[in-house]
């Protein structure tokens, strides 16, 4: 359980002592190790997934991996030097990249700007690559909603204070939530409110903003055009999973038929025009046919790796702004790699998320690798308690020398 205890003075003073010290250490080796393997594991499989779509439609049987490749430089250049920046000073950043952002979702809904995409506007077109605003809009909030709540101290506790980052988080949902998507909307939303609670609100709150919220999110589930079909097929299945929906029974198939151990790389079936999204969605379903129970319990292991050093980064951080920001970046890259589990198994409706990492796509990967740059840094300058309580005591030693050599 990630708990402590943001604005306490005690502590904060303790930790404004340890910016005098030379905590600085290595970034957390198994953290990037863990993501490392995912990112080289998800270059195999999307190339394996998508090397027959992408020679029917282009000839080059290594179009979609070579794209996905200038992503994952991009990406991990970010990670190296987000690790070696320090992460107080993104406190600077998280207004300017929000307004940033807000634009952005605005321009995407404005008449004309961009073509619609299945009935949806949610990214532009830059240098060949999709761009989607809601991505920087997420990162954008995890720093500025990470540096409005530890800036202000108790403001957080009272409604007004509450009220206002609540208002700034609707905002930024109600844009995305208009592109139409539901799914992303709702989940940004659920990690600013992380970010709030991890910040010290009362839980008071929480609970009167659930009781408006959920029947708002309701109503737009069972008055949607396209949405009720997708709950109803979703509901049904589940009763009955002979109805389960085109998507969730090939992808059920090809879990399935990788039993124990896959059938190996790049003998997929499913990816032979069975599966409509092999590579994107559901390219987790292609690693378990060809991986198996093995490969999709390996994933399923440096996810849980992820977690427990994100929280650990995030309980040894050296202040509130630290702590929040690292719990927030574990809540966000879990929320969204446990939801696509629950899709890809028919237990949860299509939504359209993203399994960090493995997921073929440009803005997703590269913002996850930038916020795996940020835990890394954090990792750097992680403290102990011991630490904590033995810095006034380095400090009395440093001037009792001091004291005796001027003597």
């Amino acid at each position: 359980m990630l708990k402590r205890h943001v604005n306490s003075k005690s502590k904060n003073a303790g930790y404004e002592r340890l910016r005098n010290l030379d905590v600085t250490r290595i970034p957390d080796p198994y953290l990037l190790l863990a993501v490392v393997i995912l990112v080289f594991l998800s270059l195999v499989i999307i190339y394996s997934a998508s090397s027959a779509r992408a020679f029917e439609l282009t000839g080059d049987s290594t179009f979609y991996l070579s794209r996905q490749l200038i992503r994952v430089v991009i990406g991990f250049m970010g990670l190296i030097i987000l690790t070696y920046f320090n992460y107080r000073h993104l406190r600077l950043f998280g207004l300017p990249l929000l307004v940033l952002a807000i634009g952005a979702l605005v321009l995407l809904l404005l008449p004309g700007v961009v073509e619609p995409i299945n009935g949806a506007k949610r990214a532009f077109s830059l240098a060949g690559q999709s761009f989607q605003p809601a991505e920087i809009a997420k990162f954008a909030l995890l720093i500025f909603m990470a540096d409005s709540v530890t800036r202000k101290g108790e403001d957080i506790k009272t409604w007004a204070g509450y009220l206002r980052r609540l208002l700034i988080l609707g905002i930024v949902c109600g844009l995305i939530v208009s592109q139409p998507d539901l799914s992303t909307g709702v989940l940004i939303g659920i990690i600013g409110i992380c970010i709030i609670y991890l910040g010290g609100t009362k839980l008071g709150y929480l609970f009167v903003t659930a009781l408006v919220v959920v029947p708002i999110g309701a109503k737009l589930v069972t008055t949607s055009g396209y949405r009720i079909p997708r709950w109803n097929t979703f509901i049904a299945g589940l009763l009955h999973p002979d109805q389960y929906c085109y998507q969730v029974k090939q992808s059920l198939i090809g879990l399935g038929d990788g039993g124990i151990f896959g059938v190996g790389i790049g003998m997929s079936h499913q990816k032979n025009f069975f599966l409509p999204e092999p590579f994107t969605d559901f390219v987790f379903s292609i690693l378990g046919e060809e991986l198996g129970f093995i490969g999709t319990s390996a994933v399923v292991l440096l996810f849980f790796i992820i977690a427990v050093r994100g929280l650990r980064i995030a309980k040894r951080a050296p202040d509130d702004f630290g702590y929040v920001l690292a719990g927030g970046i574990t809540f966000s890259i879990l929320a969204y790699g446990f939801i696509n589990l629950l899709v890809v198994t028919g237990l949860a409706p299509a939504t359209g998320l993203p399994l960090p990492f493995l997921t073929y796509g440009g803005s997703s990967l590269i913002f996850t690798l930038f916020m795996i740059g940020i835990l890394l840094n954090i990792s750097r300058q992680s403290v102990d308690s011991e630490e904590l309580e033995a810095a006034p005591r380095k400090k009395t030693k440093l001037k009792k020398k001091t004291r005796a050599k001027r003597n």
